[in-house]
């Protein structure tokens, strides 16, 4: 009873409870995050990297993270952005290969964290498929980072038809809308592998979560 009491003064944990499984206001970010791939100025996709930095942080928050996954995550998040924010300054490709580094391993990180607390549920409930969807979007987004490190570190063009290539033609399976091919090919491996991933996860996880979905009225102790 003592450690229930403690737990429930711990200014961090009440705090943590406040935003404790809110997996449709994370869902909106990731959303936001996807939105900003598409910038096309210096400012905004410096903007991207900081919302990028705050998806995972509210993952952390949404996950229920332990104290000290939170503290690590306090260093490691904000110095990931800095790191990637400065790629966006800098011309030369180590200085890109950082920034996508980053981009890649922020949005995994995400799904590590929120993933953990999601096997933990102990039922499943409308906002468990919220946290799967948000998982399913996160991704695509490591795909999407993955793709933009291998064009970066390789310095060769990554599509067959352009060599200019923005961080929104990236997504979707590295297609787009049907106009733009993988040229080599790991490239086009990866994207067979995400094309797999993103069917089977819906056809399997978020498919069966859904069939073991239980409302308030379910989980109510009978009489």
């Amino acid at each position: 009873m003592t450690g229930e009491h403690e737990r429930a003064d711990d200014p961090f944990i009440a705090e943590e409870a406040r935003w404790a499984d809110r997996y449709g206001l994370l869902f909106l970010l990731i959303l936001l995050s996807l939105v900003l791939t598409a910038a096309n100025t210096t400012w905004l996709k410096i903007a991207a990297v900081l919302v990028q930095g705050g998806v995972v942080l509210f993952a952390f928050l949404a996950a229920r993270a332990g104290r000290r996954a939170w503290r690590v995550a306090v260093v490691l998040v904000p110095l990931a952005v800095i790191l990637g924010i400065v790629g966006r300054f800098g011309d030369s490709r180590a200085a890109e290969a950082v920034a996508a580094a980053m981009n890649l391993v922020l949005p995994a990180a995400a799904i590590v964290v929120l993933g953990r607390r999601i096997v933990m549920e102990p039922f499943v409930s409308s906002r468990t498929i919220i946290g799967l969807l948000c998982v399913y979007l996160l991704i695509g987004m490591t795909f999407a980072a993955t793709y933009i490190t291998i064009a970066v570190v390789s310095g060769e063009p990554f599509f067959v038809q352009t060599d200019q290539a923005q961080p929104v033609d990236f997504t979707l399976a590295t297609v787009g809308y049907g106009d733009l091919t993988a040229a080599n090919p790991m490239p086009r491996m990866l994207a067979a592998i995400e094309g797999l991933t993103g069917q089977l996860y819906l056809v399997t996880v978020v498919a069966v979560a859904v069939s073991r979905v239980r409302t308030r009225r379910d989980r109510s102790p009978e009489g």
